[in-house]
């Protein structure tokens, strides 16, 4: 079966529904910006005045609104030290011979 014909998966299709409809949204945001009749259309029987909250002269100004993720409170984290095992002795010697015998240099 060729990467063309497989089958997409549902979390799949949302990503790409989901990327799909953030492009458009940029796409018809930056429309409306760069058309003010289409803007005034927008908004219907709206006076001429620039909103504040309008979503378009927002996009147009730079503006992204973020949510008040300081007003969450933080889950108090504790401090927990792993523990070791304490090492009694510290054994240093000498092997009796370079490779174990089932690991030896082949015979010739």
């Amino acid at each position: 079966m060729s990467a063309l014909r497989r089958p997409r998966l549902p979390a799949e299709i949302f990503r790409r529904c989901g990327a799909v409809g953030g492009i458009a949204l940029v796409l018809l945001l930056s429309v409306l910006t760069a058309s003010p009749e289409l803007h005034h259309l927008l908004h219907g029987q709206a006076d001429g005045a620039t909103e504040e909250g309008c979503v378009v002269v927002q996009f147009a100004h730079g503006v992204s609104v973020t949510p008040d993720t300081a007003l969450v409170a933080a889950t108090p984290v504790r401090w927990l030290v792993p523990s070791r095992p304490e090492i009694i002795a510290l054994c240093l010697t000498s092997p009796r011979y370079l490779h174990q015998p089932e690991r030896g240099p082949p015979a010739s």
